[in-house]
């Protein structure tokens, strides 16, 4: 990185300086400079501002926003797995579906870390190639993030915690972190499903939900990650729950330890982690809805991107991949549910919320909170599957 050169030759005036500095000025001497040399490390590498640029500039021609999609996980760590369904799978699935709609737009120069044949041939090639100078890479902002903390010149911070990354799979993430610097990547999106440690994996677990995270404050790449982060968790919350796991449920949640996202100051551009739910939850075990519904977590984010970018843009004839759909039965609350949402699966209070609300609207009497055959009539009604929308 440009900004960790520019350190590292600072540092060598400063060993050069205080061969001739005097005893009587060297403590003043060295504080100010370590606080300057910080003020390097930690200075904005994307913002709001420079993001937005980058777009008009691309819509006139000159270059494009530079985009990674990284599905979580691959064949040699998988990641989380519930009855059968492996979390690299459905990274990969909701991957490629938000690949399609990204690289359809031309201010955008998109490519996904992996795909169903392996990695990305340019960054296999870096990660095997260049294992030295990820290790080192690695090293130096790990030794600068240690003396920043020493200093005081940041405060080191842990929200969340998380399991500590296998060596391979951390080998991985710092290489994808230098490839995308020295690339100049704008943003990376890391994609993820969610679990936690409890007695029976077998069975689902009491969290759902959806969380965004981003680099901590302090890092370099902090403000332009969290107004997209903002922008996407907007689209995403319409239509899904957020994480109601402690500490996660603030929804946007900034991180420090995170590799994928930075952690030690080690990422340039716009970088996200977004844990579309837990792996157990319905919409993703249940087969028949899988499929839409992952569709729809790609196409949410593609919306939050566009919204960012382009103003809160309106895309396509709905603003959800689940519609248009054909009600053919009855749908009704079975008893006490889980939370839930319009997508969780679930059909609990606020779904029966939401259907009473419908019925009041369209003046489908009895308001009995269930989809019968009026309710249902007048869904597909308005929702026909003859009618498509536009990705």
């Amino acid at each position: 990185m440009r900004k960790i050169l520019l350190a590292a030759i600072l540092i060598g005036v400063f060993a050069l300086a205080v061969n001739f500095a005097s005893r009587s000025d060297y403590s003043e001497f060295s504080s100010k400079f370590k606080d300057f040399v910080a003020s390097l490390f930690f200075v904005d590498s994307t913002t709001k501002e420079t993001l937005k640029n980058a777009y008009e500039k691309a819509g006139k021609g000159e270059g494009r926003i530079s985009i990674l999609i990284v599905p979580g996980h691959d064949s040699v760590q998988s990641g989380t797995e519930f009855r059968g369904m492996k979390e690299a799978s459905i990274t990969l699935d909701l991957g490629e579906e938000l690949y399609r709609l990204l690289a359809a737009d031309a201010h955008f120069d998109v490519r996904l870390s992996r795909t169903r044949t392996g990695y990305d041939s340019l960054i296999a090639k870096f990660l095997q190639e260049k294992k030295a100078e990820i290790e080192e890479f690695v090293k130096t902002q790990k030794a600068l993030m240690s003396r920043y903390v020493a200093l005081g010149k940041i405060e080191s911070r842990i929200i969340v915690g998380h399991n500590t990354a296998p060596s391979d799979t951390a080998y991985k993430l710092y290489g994808i972190n230098k490839w995308s610097n020295e690339n100049g990547v704008d943003v990376i999106l890391h994609i993820h499903f969610n679990d936690y440690p409890r007695s029976i994996r077998s069975t689902p677990g009491k969290y759902s939900g959806f969380s965004v995270y981003i680099p901590e404050s302090q890092y370099s790449n902090a403000k332009g990650s969290r107004v997209i982060a903002e922008s996407i968790f907007a689209r995403l919350a319409r239509f899904y729950p957020s994480s109601d796991l402690p500490k996660e449920d603030v929804g946007i949640v900034e991180d420090q330890e995170l590799i994928a996202i930075g952690s030690n100051n080690t990422v340039d551009g716009a970088a996200l982690l977004i844990e579309y739910g837990y792996i157990y939850e319905p919409h993703l075990q249940n087969a028949v809805i899988r499929q839409k519904a992952i569709s729809d977590l790609a196409f949410q984010t593609y919306l939050g991107i566009m919204d960012f970018f382009e103003d809160n843009m309106k895309k396509g004839l709905y603003e959800t991949q689940l519609l248009p759909h054909e009600w053919q039965e009855d749908i009704f609350r079975p008893g006490p549910a889980k939370k839930d949402t319009l997508s969780s699966g679930n059909f609990g209070t606020c779904t029966e919320k939401a259907v009473k609300a419908f019925q009041k609207k369209y003046d489908i009497l009895p308001q009995t909170g269930y989809a019968g055959e009026k309710t249902r009539a007048k869904l597909n009604e308005l929702y026909p599957v003859t009618r498509k929308p536009r990705p």
